[in-house]
């Protein structure tokens, strides 16, 4: 691991809950973590899985101000406010079961996306316009749908703007995958694999496990940096730990620095946690799922153990140092 671990904030989780949540904390445990993040202004856009004593999954969003302190009364239950097509197909959980949102500005618009979680036959990935004064849904949540080849679990795409100006979003890291898409109509996305890179990250060990999604790609220094997670058998369960790989900015978007170590972001509570597990199969974990460039620095939004949401601040510097450059082809 990185020697010096990331300066962190921690959030309250219930200074995070809109009004209508606010009883959910004497009824039991509230959870909430894995936050997107997305600039804003002065201040920044967040929103965070909520898990309630009721166990359902659900998604908050805020406004947190240049200090990262909550904007008090800017807290919105955003899935208590999101319709789905009429007709459309879907199993229960696909409309009750909100994980990991993260957030996108794309053009003057503003989005949030997230995932269904894991369950048969397969699980449901949905994007959602936002009104970027009031937070509010605009329109129904669209369906993201690649056409072409799948994986049966797909929880970890992510969006991002390219130079000419095209949606696009990495689909898989390895192989690393790029989609296409467009933003027009207002029913289902259909994506299209536009590049594919078949490569392998030799430089970090294979004890970490595979590369996997985590927040939407930046541009910064002519490259688009991905902060991601990797996963692996610990001795408490499986263990999650964030990682970094930066590819080109212009098709095919190849990998051009690979990751030879974890990334240490801010963990004040190792493996311990303040409640039962969510999944009892799950030890620690780091799960990012926002990044910005600020100066000399980044600023990574990440969950901590299923049950905390925590901004880091680290150094450039130090994200080089847990990297290697990838010979040319």
């Amino acid at each position: 691991m990185s020697a010096t671990p990331a300066e962190c904030i921690v959030f309250d989780a219930a200074a995070l809950l809109p009004e209508t949540w606010a009883k959910f904390p004497a009824a039991g445990p509230v959870r909430a973590f894995n936050p997107g993040l997305l600039r804003d202004g002065d201040g920044w856009i967040f929103a965070y899985r909520v898990v309630g004593p009721d166990g359902r999954r659900r998604i908050g969003i805020c406004r947190l101000d240049g200090a990262f302190r909550v904007v008090p009364g800017s807290q919105q239950p955003l899935t208590d406010r999101v319709r789905f097509r009429r007709g459309a197909d879907y199993p229960a959980v696909a409309t009750t079961w909100f994980a990991d949102p993260r957030l996108y500005r794309l053009g003057a618009r503003v989005f949030v996306y997230w995932n269904s979680g894991w369950h048969e036959p397969w699980n449901h990935q949905f994007l959602q316009e936002l009104d970027p004064r009031s937070l509010e849904p605009l329109g129904l949540a669209r369906e993201l749908l690649l056409r072409g080849e799948r994986q049966k679990l797909e929880k970890n795409w992510t969006l991002f703007a390219g130079t000419d100006g095209r949606i696009l979003a990495t689909y898989s890291i390895t192989p690393h995958r790029v989609l296409e898409l467009t933003l027009e109509g207002h029913g289902d996305i259909t994506c299209v694999e536009i590049a594919r890179t078949d490569w392998t990250p030799a430089a970090y060990p294979r004890c970490h496990g595979g590369l996997r999604g985590g927040a939407p790609p930046v541009l910064a220094e002519g490259k688009l940096w991905s902060f991601c997670h990797s996963v692996h058998d610990g001795d408490d369960g499986y263990r999650y730990a964030a990682a970094v790989f930066a590819c080109e900015a212009t098709a095919p978007f190849a990998p051009a620095w690979q990751p030879a170590e974890p990334l240490a972001l801010g963990n004040p509570f190792g493996a311990e946690r303040a409640h039962g597990r969510l999944n009892p199969a799950v030890g620690e974990v780091i799960y990012p799922c926002g990044a910005a460039r600020d100066g000399t620095r980044w600023v990574v939004s990440h969950g901590i153990n299923d049950e905390h949401c925590a901004i880091s601040f680290v150094e450039h510097a130090t994200v080089l140092a847990t990297l290697r450059p990838i010979a040319a082809r």
